[in-house]
């Protein structure tokens, strides 16, 4: 199976296009995200934009195609928070499964499915895609989060605190503003409807109180991370799935 080092985006490409891309590199990258609260200081995109510019990377390697990222996922302690979408289990389940088999139809035989937003592998991936590896033994799947889809040494993961907020100042350091994390904000500012909810809702390990800096924060203070360690865990990852994908395809 030959492969090209370059990529393409989905969209952008004309049928004829497509189909000669597969024939080259029948390697898809599909980011999956969600829109949801990440702090003060991180975009709302933060999920899904960690996992494209992830995928971006491997591809400038590999060759291969990227999906547009998927924004609609569900599962999280941040549902009530402003500015959070999740979506039905049913539904984001039935757009994954769904789009993997048509995947694997088209022609390609790796599929890279990498889930910036954890939630996407302990309620989707790990219960969908094992019956399908089976079902298409002779494509490489490969799925989960950053934090252990490469396999080997487990890489550092949380919710808009030291570690996820290490890979933004990495990955798109311009959308990122540690100044934001100062005290003070009121809780109409952070909540739908303007207070905050009962606490026996809070999702653990999660501050929900809207005048701290770490509002929204699970993990250590996103005030100690920096673009160095971010850099160093994207590194190691991108290095592994290369080295996986253009094994398997050469």
């Amino acid at each position: 199976m030959k492969t090209t080092s370059a990529w393409r985006r989905y969209v952008e490409l004309r049928p004829d296009e497509l189909a000669a891309c597969v024939a080259t590199a029948p390697i898809a990258f599909w980011p999956l995200g969600l829109i949801e609260h990440h702090g003060w200081h991180l975009p709302v995109g933060l999920d899904g934009l960690k996992a494209e510019h992830i995928c971006v990377r491997i591809a400038e390697r590999t060759g291969g195609i990227l999906l547009p990222t998927l924004w609609w996922g569900t599962g999280g302690g941040h549902g009530d928070f402003r500015w959070t979408h999740y979506q039905s289990l049913d539904a984001s389940t039935a757009i994954l499964v769904n789009t993997v088999e048509q995947l694997i139809t088209f022609g390609f035989r790796v599929l890279v499915l990498l889930a910036g937003h954890y939630p996407w592998k302990s309620l989707i991936l790990d219960k969908h895609l094992p019956a399908l590896q089976r079902v298409y033994p002779d494509v490489l799947l490969l799925w989960g989060t950053e934090m252990e889809i490469a396999g080997g040494e487990q890489l550092p993961g949380d919710h808009a605190a030291r570690e996820e907020t290490s890979y933004g100042l990495a990955l798109f350091p311009q959308w990122v503003d540690l100044d934001a994390l100062r005290p003070g904000r009121e809780d109409t500012v952070a909540w739908p409807r303007g207070h905050m909810p009962p606490v026996e809702t809070h999702h653990p390990g999660v501050c929900f109180d809207a005048a701290e800096p770490l509002f929204a924060q699970m993990g250590e203070d996103a005030r100690t991370a920096s673009a160095a360690r971010g850099e160093a865990a994207i590194t190691y990852l991108v290095d592994q799935l290369t080295k996986t994908i253009l094994e398997y395809v050469r």
